[in-house]
């Protein structure tokens, strides 16, 4: 409640331009000799002077009172802070409103008291002199004096934001339905001090001088010692509007500086206040919304980075050494992290299982897929299940979890080097190569891709390993690299005159030197991911 009062005597204290543009009115009219001429002594201004601390006091008490009540609550914190913030976004309107009210009451209690002090006084006191008096009554307590407590609001509403945003309130905009956007809108607001301070005192005064023309000489010094007073209100309102306006702008544009500053220099946490709701807020809430973009990229990078580690770890960490034969794994995504997958994994009676797969699509999902399958796969790898029916099970699986559309392609095989042979299975895979002094085979797919099919039978095929011979297990990604215009892809033929071009080079220096030679055709390395897996029976 204290914290609350405290903001409504904070905000009273604003509205001191409305007391000096009274007193004013009031310092005038003694010196110029028509409170004199009109009767008003120095109680009836004491009298005036209690009359505008009322009126005026409860106008700043209605506007202040609804944003009085929620500034000390705590209890729902999500709720509270919308209500404030909607409460603030209405204020300048609240005080429109209930300062015009106050402005024109009090007008009306001028026009009503002070002509009555008059006539019963036996002072002079002409239509013309009445007429005069109603057009600097009006303007002055129903025009001036609201449109000076809008301004001032509007810096004390900017000022009360910048101290709540540090609790994390007004970092957005609350939209366009707010009733006070035509007072706040920067289009709008040079008009209307314009209209306050420029049109309406013209009409007055050109309004006076034809009061006076056509009166007496009494008559014409009354008319112009008024236009006098409503020329200085007119302009000691137009300067503290002016004030007002760049106070405010320079409190926005000084948040606005911070966050660009903070963009330029790559901090994206901290967000700007939306202080006024205009197209200032506007750029605010923009600034805001990109600074939150961009961080989310940055965690996003973080996670990606965690992903992409945690992806790498589900991969072989050192090649097997396997008597007779040298083997060579290796992958490189498209993104941070991908669906190939490639594997080896030792048994106990010292024959290994080689698998080599890809997921269909890129990304998290393809990364998913692939971290599943590779905790199947070494599951099933401690069974020693027949790799045919290791297929099955995962064939089963996947059907089972695997979204409409997505499948898996898996070359899977088991090299015996005791018999130097290699029994195998392709799921839909891209052929593997049997690189050797007697050509190059081909071990062709016999099923379709795992997760499409339930109930699918795989058989096993076998294949001799002669001395020198290579095998080479891949993904499509080496043969459907293109060249960055677009137009040509490496294909399987370059791809297989080149491995026969590899020759007796070592098995580990492969991977390096067909990323030389893709680098070489004009390789784009975000087409897709790449994957190797390289057995050959040494001599």
């Amino acid at each position: 409640m204290g914290f609350s009062i405290r903001n409504f005597c904070s905000y009273a204290a604003y509205l001191w331009p409305l007391l000096l543009v009274f007193l004013l009115g009031q310092i005038l009219m003694r010196l110029n000799g028509n409170a004199f001429q009109l009767g008003i002594t120095a109680s009836l201004s004491i009298v005036d002077m209690v009359i505008f601390f009322l009126f005026f006091g409860c106008a700043a008490w209605w506007t202040f009172d609804p944003l009085r009540q929620w500034l000390g609550k705590d209890a729902n914190p999500d709720q509270h802070h919308y209500k404030i913030e909607t409460l603030m976004a209405d204020f300048p309107w609240r005080a429109l409103k209930f300062h015009l009210i106050a402005g024109w009451s009090f007008a009306a209690y001028l026009i009503i008291v002070i002509p009555l002090v008059a006539v019963t006084g036996d002072h002079l006191f002409t239509w013309r002199m009445f007429v005069a008096l109603i057009l600097n009554f009006c303007f002055g307590a129903g025009v001036l004096a609201p449109a000076l407590a809008v301004a001032v609001s509007i810096v004390y509403s900017t000022r009360l934001r910048l101290k709540l945003s540090r609790q994390g309130r007004f970092v957005n905009l609350l939209g366009d339905k707010h009733p006070g956007k035509h007072i706040t809108s920067s289009e709008h607001r040079p008009w209307l001090v314009f209209m306050v301070t420029g049109l309406l005192p013209m009409l007055i005064l050109s309004l006076y001088v034809w009061l006076a023309l056509a009166g007496n000489e009494i008559e014409q010094q009354f008319i112009f010692s008024q236009a006098f007073v409503l020329l200085v209100m007119s302009v000691i309102g137009s300067m503290i509007l002016v004030l007002s306006i760049t106070r405010t702008l320079k409190k926005v544009t000084r948040t606005l500086e911070t966050g660009l500053k903070s963009l330029a220099d790559g901090h994206f946490k901290g967000l700007v206040p939306v202080l006024i709701d205009d197209d200032l807020g506007e750029l605010a809430r923009g600034l805001n919304t990109a600074m939150g973009g961009l961080q989310e990229r940055e965690d996003l990078k973080d996670s990606l980075s965690l992903a992409a580690e945690i992806q790498q770890g589900l991969l072989p960490t050192y090649e097997l050494l396997i008597p007779y034969y040298h083997l060579k794994g290796f992958q490189q995504t498209c993104y941070s992290v991908g669906g190939d997958y490639y594997d080896y994994i030792r048994q106990e009676d010292g024959r290994v299982w080689l698998v080599i797969a890809d997921v269909s699509g890129k990304g998290y999902p393809a990364a998913l897929i692939m971290a599943n399958l590779q905790a199947m796969l070494r599951g099933l790898a401690t069974l020693d299940w027949p790799i045919e029916a290791a297929a099955g099970y995962l064939n089963e699986a996947l059907c089972e979890t695997l979204a409409a559309g997505r499948f898996v392609t898996l070359f899977m095989a088991k090299l015996q080097p005791e018999s130097h042979s290699l029994l195998w299975v392709n799921a839909g895979h891209v052929p593997p190569l049997m690189v050797g002094e007697e050509g190059t085979g081909r071990l062709e797919a016999s099923a379709p891709p795992l997760g499409l099919v339930k109930g699918m039978q795989y058989e096993v095929a076998r294949t001799d390993f002669h001395v020198g011979d290579m095998f080479v297990g891949y993904t499509d990604g080496v043969t459907e690299t293109s060249r960055l215009d677009g137009k040509e892809m490496y294909g399987e033929v370059r791809f297989t005159q080149w491995l026969r071009e590899y020759g007796d080079k070592p098995v580990a220096s492969l991977p390096e030197s067909l990323l030389e030679e893709l680098n070489r055709f004009g390789r784009n390395d975000r087409d897709d991911d790449l994957t190797l897996l390289c057995v050959r029976r040494e001599k």
